[in-house]
């Protein structure tokens, strides 16, 4: 939500709610189990959102508090505790805030109760479950919903965001695993958690227009931006709409550590469509009304890794047989399937570790459905992505200097996003970190999106 009034309005009581409850759980927990966490302040800036028109930057501050809280009670019974509060004052005129834009989310991160045997397993609670074995892009990772600004910020693993789920292992011999979960209740994957609409992450709309389509061809209402168009957010109600749920087998054979899964779900991120305008008798049309949705899909995954003498090799595939596609230039979803597949290899000696990925993908309408049919042939929502992904670490003076370096290239878009993020300990548990991000390119695919969001942040981190 967007704020321009007091810095803390954006907490709802909601908020503040959740706030005092996880302080409660934290304070309750046996003394026996430690409090850890940190606190970050983080100064960022996107120095050129639209070219075009000149340097319109966007600056911003993020501030966050994160505690957690482990304990184990008794010999089966362990419970994980943790929550957070971000912060967010920023100047976004370019990317339709007004004034100041502030803004105060409160939410709990893993929230959790396991009871544990030497069979099986139970978790219940609000957590995250991670799926498959390639860096960064993970295919079969389809649990937990992401934050699109702490991913490309910060990484995949800071940016899964914590479902409520029943989770259950069983084990058996030979290192196989059985693993089942249950979501019963839908949450939405986000651009960012801090005041969405206005956040240059936003993919809704970029730079203030839609990049194609019909939604590019609309008569500007009032005379202004295309953002004031409205929108309608169907989420999925309570219930049979929100269930969503899976298993994963996990095994070993011949040294090569193998899975496979399979996951009904809901897709995290909504499909737009444009609906016909609002029609009175004798009047012009006098609004659009962009419908936001989240269909469900089913995906069959399996993925493995290895090792042969210094090296480490992964591989992993997801089918998405049931699937719906977002066509930007019809302003709809398009019922059809997707692949996405890839292999990777990684090495570490000492104090660095190197990592490289190719990764694939391909989706297509579905031709059995006259909805799918109409797209046949559309580059959108029928193409093949190729990516290259690399990544390496280093740490130097005893672990109290860190390099990490990421980037993915796509040669047939010509689309690069590369970051590095380096980090100093000034003294124990303090840390500065300093990161820049660089995109080159345009296309459909999400890097090719975010043209002209290049940024670089400062971050001073306490540990506690």
């Amino acid at each position: 939500m967007r704020n321009v009034g007091h810095p803390f309005r954006g907490a709802s009581f909601r908020g503040a709610a959740v706030a005092t409850t996880i302080v409660a759980i934290l304070a309750a927990a046996p003394a026996s189990a430690q409090i850890n966490g940190q606190v970050s302040v983080i100064a960022d800036a996107f120095p050129d959102i639209d070219p075009a028109a000149g340097s319109q930057p966007v600056t911003e501050m993020r501030v966050r508090l994160f505690a957690e809280r482990y304990a184990t009670l008794g010999p089966h019974l362990r419970i994980a505790l943790g929550g957070y509060v971000d912060g967010l004052i920023a100047d976004r005129t370019s990317t339709g805030g007004h004034g100041t834009t502030r803004d105060v989310i409160v939410r709990p991160a893993d929230l959790f109760v396991d009871f544990v045997t030497s069979r099986f397993d139970v978790r219940a609670g609000s957590a995250r479950l991670v799926w498959g074995r390639l860096d960064e892009f993970q295919p079969t990772d389809v649990v937990n919903p992401i934050d699109l600004s702490r991913f490309l910020m910060e990484g995949r693993s800071e940016a899964r965001l914590p479902v409520g789920l029943v989770r259950g292992r069983i084990f058996l011999p030979r290192s196989t695993t059985i693993e089942g979960v249950v979501v019963p209740v839908f949450r939405r994957g986000t651009f960012d958690q801090l005041d969405e609409p206005t956040s240059p992450f936003n993919l809704t709309l970029v730079d203030g227009t839609p990049e194609r389509g019909a939604l590019r061809d609309l008569p500007a209402p009032e005379g202004g931006a295309l953002r004031s168009i409205p929108r309608i957010r169907d989420e999925p109600d309570f219930g049979t709409q929100s269930l969503q749920g899976g298993a994963r087998l996990t095994s070993t054979t011949s040294r090569v550590d193998w899975a496979v899964s399979a996951y009904r779900g809901i897709r995290a991120f909504p499909i737009s469509t444009l609906t016909s305008p609002i029609v009175e008798a004798g009047l012009a049309p006098v609004s659009f009304v962009i419908r936001e949705s989240f269909p469900r899909f089913t995906m069959i995954g399996g993925d493995f890794e290895t090792v042969r003498g210094l090296w480490g090799v992964r591989g992993e595939i997801a089918a998405f047989v049931d699937d719906e596609l977002q066509s930007t230039l019809g302003a709809r979803g398009v019922p059809g399937h997707s692949v996405s597949a890839g292999v990777g290899i990684d090495r570490r000696a000492g104090d660095y570790r190197v990592a490289g990925n190719i990764l694939w993908s391909w989706s297509g309408v579905d031709n059995d459905d006259p909805a799918g049919q109409v797209f046949a042939g559309d580059d959108e929502v029928e193409r093949t992505d190729l990516a290259i992904v690399l990544a390496a670490d280093r740490a130097f003076a005893r672990e109290t200097r860190t390099v990490r370096l990421f980037a993915v290239y796509d040669p047939a878009d010509a689309t690069t996003f590369a970051r590095v993020i380096a980090a100093v300990s000034i003294r124990d548990n303090v840390w500065v970190e300093g990161s820049a991000a660089l995109f080159t390119g345009s296309s459909l695919d999400v890097i090719g999106r975010f043209t002209n969001r290049d940024f670089a942040y400062a971050r001073l981190k306490v540990f506690f």
